[in-house]
């Protein structure tokens, strides 16, 4: 029997390039004080009394699964935009859309019961905040230094408040919130989260409620939320966290799931090269259990259509501070 967690392949030269790249900005001044400012003010907002986070962030399936597949869908070529589930719809190489929503859905499920709608008006929130009142820029975990151009000053929290204000175009364009207008300009502070399939899936404007017992739900650890992974992690390689969570469209081998090519692709949205790229992260910082079945030496598939990758969370991966984790483990591979 091949071993159950077959260990990742050595980075390539331009891979190292990359993770080179990607351990300097882990290692950027202020990150980790930043990252746990993020989480403290969550927890401040969504437990004033001091109650302790649910165990797991419920996501409906929805949001990484879509149930009817594109027609054109091939590994070659992804899904368009507008035919690929939530979460890979609002996804970016550069962006913190992906990131910046569960956060709303983490800071919701903490604070609400089950059933409860979002009433993120409740939180008394504008988008930027100030040094005494916090805002919505608060929750991004992008860092961004103060910049001077002229007689003009951008501060950190005038530019995270403008990825706030990306973030909601891009969420509203995917149906995912609702935006109040007055007098033809957008009121970014007063927006409305919905359900987190999509207006489409709904079929009209719902605001978001938190999943009860009836939803068909899949989860990740809550310390996905806590630990910091949301936000230093690829939207890639959180897609792919999501759709190992999920599940739909597998089977299931001594309790990890192999998902065909042609359901990863048109149901979840995730193309074959972000796919492979993150499968090796992921498990070089310890979040997710890969093992190889039918595989040439090199990595190649053999044609079998059953001769894939039996993948498999591994929970206990993120209790640890996520930058601490992954400075180590791509030093690793560098060294």
């Amino acid at each position: 029997m091949e071993p159950r967690d077959t260990p990742p392949r050595p980075p390539t030269a331009r891979q190292r390039k990359q993770l080179q790249r990607r351990r300097n900005g882990l290692s950027e001044q202020g990150l980790e004080k930043h990252l746990n400012n993020v989480s403290t003010l969550l927890s401040e907002l969504a437990a004033p009394d001091g109650a302790q986070p649910p165990a797991d962030l419920r996501l409906r399936t929805g949001f990484s699964y879509r149930g009817s597949v594109p027609i054109d869908a091939s590994d070659r070529k992804a899904p368009p935009r507008e035919q690929r589930p939530p979460a890979t719809r609002v996804s970016s190489s550069q962006g913190s859309t992906l990131g910046f929503l569960l956060t709303l859905l983490a800071l919701v499920q903490w604070r609400r019961r089950l059933g409860a709608k979002a009433n993120l008006g409740e939180f008394g929130l504008d988008v930027a905040g100030s040094s005494g009142r916090p805002g919505w820029a608060d929750l991004v975990g992008r860092t961004a230094a103060d910049a001077h151009n002229g007689n003009y000053m951008s501060s950190s929290r005038d530019k995270r408040a403008r990825m706030v204000r990306s973030c909601l175009r891009t969420l509203k364009k995917a149906g995912l919130v609702d935006i109040a207008s007055f007098s033809g300009r957008a009121q970014y502070g007063n927006f409305t989260l919905l359900n987190e399939t999509g207006r489409e899936a709904v079929g009209e404007l719902e605001e978001y409620k938190v999943p009860g017992r009836g939803d068909m739900c899949f989860s990740l650890p809550f310390d996905f939320v806590r630990n910091g992974w949301v936000h230093v992690l690829a939207d890639s390689e959180i897609a792919v966290l999501l759709m190992v969570a999920c599940a739909q469209g597998s089977w299931v081998d001594d309790g990890l799931v192999a998902i065909p090519a042609g359901v990863r692709l048109g149901n979840y949205g995730i193309h074959r090269d972000p796919f492979s790229s993150a499968l090796k992260t992921l498990q070089w910082f310890g979040l997710l259990e890969v093992r190889e079945v039918g595989r040439h030496t090199d990595g190649r598939a053999e044609e079998d259509e059953r001769m894939l990758h039996r993948l498999g969370l591994k929970p206990a991966g993120f209790a640890s501070p996520a930058v601490a984790v992954m400075r180590e483990a791509l030093g690793t591979q560098l060294s």
